[in-house]
């Protein structure tokens, strides 16, 4: 599995109430997430991540449809980083 960070727009309510006034109803806002998961799936239809992944298991998946998908970016592997210290406490 690939590590990935996935763009994608959401559906979303525009207004919050149950009537808007067609002359003066604002433009609706887009709503665009940035997700980082493990690629599962990638077909015409869906993309599907997870965010961790065991020899036997895999956390909870994310099913985002095809078409809200703007972009899909490999993550490369990269130089591990350093785990700080912890400091010793002094009395």
């Amino acid at each position: 599995m690939k590590p990935v960070h996935v763009v994608w727009e959401d559906c979303s309510e525009a207004d919050i109430g149950p009537w808007v006034d067609r002359a003066s109803a604002p433009p609706a806002e887009v709503i665009v997430f940035k997700q980082v998961g493990f690629l599962l799936e990638m077909t015409a239809d869906e993309v599907i991540l997870t965010a961790c992944v065991g020899e036997h298991q895999m956390g909870v998946r994310t099913r985002i449809p095809a078409g809200m998908v703007r972009s899909i970016v490999e993550l490369v592997d990269g130089q591990p980083l350093a785990i700080p210290k912890k400091r010793k406490r002094t009395k």
